[in-house]
């Protein structure tokens, strides 16, 4: 069975399929991203490694409909977003995708309780109670005693914990995240790795990883490595535990 067979999407979170991406450079072109083919199957935590400028975060950008590509298909959760309009690539960015990114872009005025109900209140259909579904999550990665302190009295690693969170409020499949502890000490990194193993325990979130630490690609299910573009290494960590 190919990779494009939508017949097979059932259980595969993310799928790129044959996916370039070429940008204008003057009066030249520049390849970024060049014929990738990646199955993700859902609930599995993948880390994507490389050296700087292999393009893991223009990767990430297309399969979290940043971005599009140039050629290949790309799909989350069964829909094909490689040709969508900005208008519909948001309305399933939302529903499908969490981001959480190295520097936690959380609100400085807003409490940590406000912040993670923030995405809820923006949804165009609600699943939740925003202030119910923030203390939920919140006391799932242990933050249930810091709901109503603002950004700035939290440490890195429980703001993190709140991007997080926030990235998880309107319950999306899959949760991206670029660096996400690039921003931490050794410690502080580590319980935001264990928060994220938790939330794919609990809730079979599917995680993809960006990171430069091999320690904590190590600690995931799997780690496909990038070069020039290109994956050169698909390996199950799973397998070899």
């Amino acid at each position: 069975m190919t990779p494009s067979d939508n017949s097979n999407h059932a259980n595969v979170a993310v799928r790129a399929v044959e996916v370039h991406k070429i940008v204008r450079v003057g009066e030249g072109s520049l390849s970024i991203i060049n014929g990738i083919t990646l199955d993700v199957p859902c609930g599995q935590m993948l880390a994507i490694v490389g050296p700087s400028g292999s393009g893991k975060s223009t990767l990430m950008g297309l399969l979290g409909g940043l971005d599009t590509p140039s050629k290949g298909r790309i799909y989350l959760d069964g829909i094909d977003i490689s040709d969508m309009n900005e208008f519909h690539l948001t309305r399933v960015r939302n529903e499908k995708i969490g981001f959480v990114f190295q520097f936690f872009h959380l609100i400085p005025t807003l409490t940590a309780l406000k912040n993670v109900a923030l995405p809820i209140r923006f949804a165009v259909h609600p699943k939740y109670d925003p202030h119910e579904r923030a203390r939920e999550l919140l006391t799932l990665l242990g933050m249930a005693d810091r709901t109503h302190h603002l950004p700035r009295q939290l440490s890195g690693g429980q703001q993190q914990r709140v991007a997080i969170a926030r990235a998880l409020a309107n319950d999306p499949p899959i949760l991206l995240c670029d660096e996400p502890t690039g921003n931490l000490d050794r410690k502080s990194g580590q319980q935001v790795i264990d928060a994220l193993k938790e939330i794919r325990r609990r809730l079979n979130t599917t995680v993809i990883v960006v990171t430069h630490d091999l320690t904590i690609a190590e600690q995931m299910d799997r780690v496909v490595s990038l070069e020039d573009g290109q994956l050169t290494e698909d390996r199950s960590i799973e397998l070899e535990r």
